[in-house]
């Protein structure tokens, strides 16, 4: 099954990696390319309604986690956490 990241194209990861720079804060982020709030929210919008349709819903918990640590997005010992707790919420 296809992963939801891999149906990015390349505006796409830029986009991501820019939000992820601004800490994914919208605001940030429309202060350092001098685009609009609304406009930046309306593309994350159409990127996510996007993602949801070429994707079969197999965008696993883990395998998220995992890009983001792939990508240095998020440390390591940070995913593990989050994995954990999310194991203990299905519980």
């Amino acid at each position: 099954m296809k992963k939801w990241y891999e149906a990015l194209d390349q505006e796409d990861v830029t986009f991501l990696h820019q939000l992820a720079q601004a800490n994914f804060k919208l605001s940030k982020l429309s202060a350092e390319t001098g685009e609009s709030y609304f406009m930046l929210k309306k593309r994350m919008q159409k990127l996510k309604h996007a993602l949801v349709q070429k994707t079969t819903g197999d965008s696993d918990f883990k395998a998220y986690l995992d890009f983001l640590v792939e990508q240095r997005i998020l440390p390591c010992s940070i995913a593990k956490v989050l994995y954990q707790k999310h194991l203990e919420g299905l519980e």
